[in-house]
Parts: structure tokens; C-alpha cells; sequence
């Protein structure tokens, strides 16, 4: 049976996180699902995520990830699914359960290996094979196409994309407009850190090949605001030169509608997680 997680199921979330997940402190938890749940109260979008019971005992748990488009597309990402030892056979079941939700859209961005096996079977697509990792410091040295970057507020953009762009910016993003060829191209960066070193990742973008052409004044940009490396989704055989495929990384699948964005990470583990 699943239940979702509210404010009097959050510490049997924390514990099985923990538990699935023991790279990651208790505190980790905590902070990351009151983002999630603030933002998602906020908007009224639904429970953070599902607990599994077996007779009554807490033994699963899945991040529901909830958010909507412009267009009123509903989007549900998965994250942090864990399902204890004794129980792994319910574990498809658990899964086919949240799916059954009616949204347009449903994105793993971050899917374990075994996961990574079952999605096509469960009608997810593939998008990319992982993620690009480039150092800023060689990359700005590069002219780029024509672009730009400039800030929201000077470069203006689209109505239709500004509560993305608000709403990232209030969970802690670098927001920015890339400008080039008379285009406006909002974009979000998470950040973390990988190896010890601050990274950006590239969270949303409406054109990933403008993103490419454009990396010396987008690297420029990242490094005033105190990253050193960027990181983008990618397949194998699209690393920008002087970059490499981090091995670390995970593919992304979507099911159901497409994103209209060729990068669409909005709202997703990246953002309230800050992984």
C-alpha cells in the first residue's frame, strides 16, 4: 500500500532515504525535502512523494517531484527510489502505482542502474546518455557564436517562461538570458559540487545547440558567479572539446508527453536536492 509523505510521515522518509542512500546525511534529507515541500505546498501541486507499506511497516519510498508548464503540462519527476532488501519484488509494483497518476509527463533524471533497466519496459524514452562535464577557465577563453548573456531583467523574456525563471531563481539558481542572432534563451543553472569543485548544471535551455555555440560567454558568466566546471546533459558523442562524459552521471528518460525544452530539469533533484 502506498501513502504519501506528509508532515507526519517526513521522518519515516528521512530514515528509509538514509537508509537507501547512505552517501547522503540525514541533514541532506531534511533540507532537500523542505525545499521540495515548501515550493510544492506553496503551489498546491501534491504530496512530495510515496511511502510503501508491508502490514503497516514503512518499507519504500519514491519522490514525486511535481510541477506544471506554461502551457498547464503536468510534469512528475521520480527521484530517491528505494525499496528495503526484503521487499524488492513489490518494487515494480510500487512503481506501476505512481505511474498509474494521470500527468502528461513523468522524467527520471537520475535512475540507478537496475532502474535503468526496467524504463523502457515501463514506456519511458530515453533522451540522453548522461552528462557533459567542461572546465570553465578553457572554455572561456573561446569567442563564442555572436552570443551574449545578459541578465533576466535586462534581456527581457517570454511570458510564458517567467514564473520558471522566478521560481528557480527563489530556490537558489543562476538565472541568465543567453542573446545571440536577435533570440532571447533563458537559462537555468543548478549548482553543486563535484570532486570538491563548484559546478553549474544546466537545468533548463529552450536550444541546447545555442548553449553550444555559445559556451565562451556562458563560461565567462558561470565564473563570475563562483563555479569552475559546467555540467550539461549529453550523449556520448556530444562533449564540447577540452570536456569529457562524466562517468558518474546518469542517462534521463521521459514518458508521455514530450518537454517542449531540449533541456527541461526544472523542479527536479537538481534544483531541490542540490545534488
Amino acid at each position: 500500500m502506498l501513502t504519501p509523505i506528509g508532515h507526519d510521515t517526513m521522518e519515516e522518509a528521512y530514515a528509509l532515504l538514509a537508509q537507501g542512500f547512505p552517501m547522503r546525511s540525514r541533514a541532506f534529507w531534511r533540507d532537500g525535502l523542505a525545499r521540495q515541500a515548501r515550493f510544492q505546498e506553496a503551489q498546491e501541486l501534491g504530496p512530495i512523494g510515496q511511502i510503501m507499506r508491508v502490514k503497516g511497516e514503512p518499507v519504500g519510498v519514491i519522490l514525486t517531484m511535481r510541477s506544471g508548464r506554461a502551457d498547464g503540462q503536468a510534469v512528475i519527476n521520480l527521484s530517491s527510489w528505494y525499496v528495503d532488501e526484503r521487499y524488492r519484488l513489490l518494487a515494480p509494483r510500487m512503481l506501476q502505482q505512481v505511474l498509474a497518476e494521470p500527468v502528461a509527463t513523468f522524467t527520471d533524471l537520475t535512475p540507478s542502474p537496475p532502474v535503468t533497466a526496467m524504463m523502457e519496459r515501463l514506456g519511458f524514452v530515453r533522451r540522453n546518455d548522461g552528462g557533459a562535464i567542461v572546465p570553465l577557465p578553457v572554455l572561456a577563453l573561446r569567442s563564442g557564436d555572436g552570443g551574449r548573456v545578459a541578465a533576466v531583467d535586462e534581456a527581457g523574456i517570454e511570458p510564458d517562461v517567467t514564473g520558471l525563471i522566478e521560481d528557480h531563481r527563489a530556490l537558489g539558481c543562476l538565472v541568465c538570458v543567453l542573446v545571440c542572432e536577435g533570440t532571447s534563451h533563458p537559462l537555468v543553472f543548478s549548482t553543486a559540487r563535484r570532486k570538491g569543485l563548484p559546478t553549474a548544471r544546466l537545468v533548463y535551455a529552450r536550444d541546447l545547440a545555442a548553449v553550444r555555440r555559445n559556451l565562451g560567454p556562458i563560461s565567462r558568466y558561470l565564473l563570475k558567479n563562483g563555479a569552475i566546471c559546467l555540467e550539461y546533459p549529453a550523449n556520448r558523442d556530444e562533449v564540447a572539446a577540452g570536456g569529457w562524459f562524466s562517468g558518474r552521471s546518469r542517462p534521463t528518460f521521459v514518458r508521455g508527453a514530450a518537454l517542449a525544452a531540449d533541456v527541461d530539469h526544472a523542479y527536479s533533484e537538481f534544483v531541490f536536492l542540490r545534488i
